[in-house]
């Protein structure tokens, strides 16, 4: 018990505080704080966990936006190249190139520019086919994907439909 002195009306006056009941209903709060933030801490991480997954992209998308950049490019190139770790072409005057970069694949333009367009390929291989080329490609991870891809405009030499 604390003894405390105060001054009313210029006498002093000695009262006496009891905290024991105000002690326990700290600890009660303080508790509840706790439980509530240490319960709370596995839902934030899975949280977090899963945002941080769904900001990468899964394989498919990106090979569809790739499958369909590509497509809609070779329908009016001219002067195709093909090898096996890249692939060229013309469309009005610029040559685009399609290449392997590391663990990805790149697209530039007159040879300048680096264009990401596949993320975590750990291998692909462009093969050309009557009227336009195949890429064979596999993502880190093992998926395996493979597409075919035409050129419809007036190519001269093994590439013509």
């Amino acid at each position: 018990m604390k003894h405390v002195c105060t001054t009313i009306a210029g006498r002093y006056v000695y009262q006496e505080k009891d905290e024991r009941g105000f002690t326990m209903v700290e600890a009660l709060l303080s508790f509840s704080v706790f439980c509530m933030i240490s319960f709370s801490l596995p839902l934030m991480m899975k949280a977090v966990t899963m945002i941080k997954n769904d900001l990468v992209p899964p394989h498919y998308y990106e090979w569809n936006l790739f499958n369909e950049s590509v497509r809609n490019e070779l329908k009016n190139a001219k002067s195709i190249e093909i090898a096996p770790q890249h692939i060229s072409f013309v469309i009005d005057g610029e040559t685009i190139l399609y290449e392997t970069y590391n663990q990805s694949i790149r697209r530039r333009v007159n040879n300048r520019g680096h264009e990401i367009v596949l993320q975590a390929v750990d291998q692909a291989t462009f093969t050309s086919i009557r009227g336009g080329m195949h890429l064979d490609l596999e993502f880190e991870g093992g998926e395996k994907v493979e597409g075919d891809f035409f050129c419809f405009s007036g190519v001269e030499g093994p590439f013509s439909p």
